[in-house]
C-alpha cells in the first residue's frame, strides 16, 4: 500500500496558526501518514518576501511537537523561480510508492490555471482545497477539506507587527519570539 503524504506549500511569511489548523485537518481527513510544509524558495508570483532562512526557521519552530508534520527545504534548495510542478516531480522521484495530496487555499486554487504547467500539477497530486475567509466561490472541480474558513493571514500579521499590535494567538509563541528577536516585519 502506498504511503500518503500531504503537501502544504506557501511563503509562510510568517507561518501562523491557520496554517497549522489546515495541516491538522488535512492529516485527519485525508488519513495522511505525513504532511510536508514546503516554504517557497523564490516564488515567481510574489515580490518582497522575507529571506528563506527566517521562513524555514519559523516553520520548523511552529511544528515542534508534531511528529507527523515535517518541513521540506526542497524549494529553498532550488535556484531561480520555484514551480510546484517541479517540486512534485522531485518528490515523486524521491518518494516511490507514494500518493501525494496537494493542499491549496481557495485563493490559490482559483489561480491554479495561471501557474506553470497546471495540468502537470493536476496529474502529479490529488488537489484538496481549503476555504479562505471571505471566499464564497468554492465551485471548483477539486475535493475540499472541511473546516471553518481561515480568518488569519500572514499579511495581516505583518501589518499588526508594523503597527505594534499584538500577534498573540495568531502565531505559535516560539514563532512570535523569533519574529521579535530577529526584528522581522518592523518596517
Amino acid at each position: 500500500m502506498n504511503s500518503r503524504i500531504g503537501l502544504l506549500g506557501g511563503t509562510f511569511d510568517p507561518i501562523h496558526n491557520g496554517h497549522l489548523s489546515i495541516a491538522k485537518a488535512a492529516i485527519k481527513q485525508l488519513k495522511l501518514d505525513n504532511l510536508l510544509l514546503i516554504p517557497a524558495g523564490n516564488p515567481w508570483q510574489k515580490e518582497e518576501i522575507t529571506e528563506i532562512q527566517h521562513r524555514i526557521a519559523m516553520t520548523k519552530l511552529a511544528i515542534i511537537g508534531f511528529s507527523n508534520i515535517k518541513v521540506s527545504e526542497i524549494e529553498a534548495n532550488r535556484s531561480g523561480p520555484t514551480y510546484t510542478y517541479q517540486t512534485l516531480e522531485e518528490l515523486h522521484a524521491k518518494y516511490k510508492e507514494t500518493d501525494f495530496f496537494l493542499i491549496l487555499g481557495s485563493d490559490a486554487a482559483r489561480a491554479l490555471d495561471t501557474w506553470k504547467e497546471p495540468n502537470k500539477v493536476k496529474t502529479l497530486a490529488r488537489i484538496y482545497v481549503v476555504p479562505r475567509a471571505g471566499d464564497f466561490t468554492l465551485d471548483w472541480h477539486f475535493d475540499r477539506i472541511n473546516m471553518p474558513s481561515i480568518e488569519i493571514s500572514s499579511t495581516d500579521i505583518r501589518e499588526k507587527i508594523q503597527s505594534k499590535q499584538s500577534i498573540k494567538d495568531l502565531v505559535p509563541e516560539n514563532v512570535e519570539q523569533y519574529i521579535h528577536t530577529h526584528g522581522l516585519y518592523q518596517n
